[in-house]
């Protein structure tokens, strides 16, 4: 028998596996006892909702705009809550158009148009998988109102760019920052450098309540109208600018308010996250550096001068000429039969919640003036067919993107094992062929 070859065989034909290490750890940190007394507390004391931003709902507040570096911060019931609501204050209307990124959840998108303005998808970088500026500055017109930018998968957009183009401009800049908790640029938290910052709390965020998002911003006529929008309770105790008393508590009634059981768990995990991204960097890094020199997989490296945070997932890409010859599902299933857990980001023509989103039906073929409520420009949406824009890099990455988890405590030689495994494929790929 040959031994060499038997080595060299992918498990996927029988070969050997690459990863005999146990390495699915508990990617999310969940606090269970920490948070099981602090909502017991609240039971004791029967304080099931929050009306008025006090208690543990103010203590988060607290806490998280400290980490941040601003003044005001507003706990809602999740992250697609918070974009609206800022969308709302930056005065998105009928006839204005937002630039965001195309690669992203669909949530950053889908509240433009609850506001019957258009979303504007822009391209990205591909080093970074973050909105491109120069493109943001090609797009910017007369109608354009705000700028939402996505720090996806904890990698930071280069911000002084953006907030130059918005100041010269006179537009708002919303960063989502739903999977950067923890990120910086410059040294300044990310969240904290546009206008708003938009952060979801859900299940599988950094800073988790299960279901829950916050928004951070300087601007205390800002956080009036995101007030205004969804907290009833809030708008005369005395925050912001109490622009609106003459409303009273009455509001516009959209219900936003944050339950007091998920502030409770965030603000445990909150404690955490020191520690979890200490934990995620040190991974991401082990796992980077030892894919970097495999041909035919391109990592992503921070931005200089950038600390990325959160993380979620982690991401690196197959090589255009690889991609092109090679079925993709082929090659996920050639890394998950050597032990390596990476799975293939996926686009199809029923899923768009994230990437490509310009390419989903709601944007291209769905007739949105069948829809009730308002989830159209009747201005500059006249109805399908709508050609998508041209996107050239994110169509190109979407198509090649890997990824895992993103590990907080593993051993060094699981992540080692995993690049070898991804060495063995990508060495072998005469045998998917």
């Amino acid at each position: 028998m040959d031994t060499e070859k038997t080595k060299s065989e992918l498990a996927l034909y029988g070969g050997p596996l690459a990863v005999t290490l146990a390495g699915h750890d508990r990617w999310q940190r969940i606090p269970v006892e920490a948070a099981k007394r602090r909502i017991g507390e609240l039971l004791d004391e029967e304080i099931i909702t929050i009306a008025n931003g006090g208690g543990v709902i103010g203590e988060f507040e607290r806490a998280f705009r400290e980490m941040i570096g601003t003044k005001f911060a507003l706990c809602m019931n999740s992250g697609t809550a918070t974009l609206h609501s800022a969308y709302v204050a930056a005065g998105v209307k009928p006839g204005t158009e937002v630039l965001l990124p195309s690669y992203t959840w669909h949530a950053t998108v889908t509240p433009v148009l609850h506001c019957s303005a258009m979303p504007v998808f822009c391209d990205i970088e591909p080093d970074t998988l973050v909105i491109d500026p120069a493109d943001v500055e090609r797009k910017v017109t007369r109608r354009t109102r705000a700028i939402c930018v996505v720090h996806t998968w904890g990698n930071v957009v280069d911000m002084d760019p953006i907030m130059a183009i918005a100041e010269t401009h006179g537009l708002t800049v919303i960063e989502d920052a739903s999977h950067a908790h923890g990120a910086s640029y410059k040294g300044r938290p990310v969240g904290g450098i546009g206008h708003i910052g938009c952060f979801s709390l859900q299940g599988q965020k950094a800073v988790t309540g299960g279901e829950a998002g916050v928004a951070v911003t300087n601007d205390p006529e800002l956080l009036d109208r995101m007030i205004l929008l969804g907290h009833f309770g809030r708008i005369t105790n005395g925050e912001g600018k109490r622009t609106f008393d003459h409303l009273g508590d009455m509001g516009l009634g959209t219900k936003y308010r944050a339950h007091p059981f998920a502030i409770a768990l965030a603000l445990e995990t909150l404690e955490m996250l020191p520690e979890l991204n200490e934990g995620r960097t040190r991974c991401y890094a082990i796992l980077n550096n030892a894919l970097r020199d495999i041909e035919g997989i391109e990592v992503i490296d921070p931005r200089e001068g950038t600390k990325r945070g959160g993380y979620l997932e982690f991401k690196f890409k197959v090589a255009r000429n690889i991609a092109k010859r090679l079925n993709m599902d082929r090659l996920e299933e050639a890394f998950q039969a050597e032990g390596a857990p990476i799975t293939r980001d996926r686009y199809s023509t029923t899923n768009f919640t994230y990437g490509l989103i310009h390419r989903s039906p709601l944007f291209t073929s769905f007739d949105r003036r069948t829809l009730g409520g308002c989830f159209y420009d009747p201005v500059s949406y006249q109805g399908p067919p709508v050609a998508p824009p041209s996107l050239p890099v994110t169509e190109d990455v979407c198509t090649r993107l890997f990824g895992c988890y993103a590990f907080v405590d593993v051993a060094e030689e699981f992540l080692l094992q995993m690049a070898e495994a991804m060495r063995k494929v990508m060495t072998s790929l005469d045998q998917l062929s």
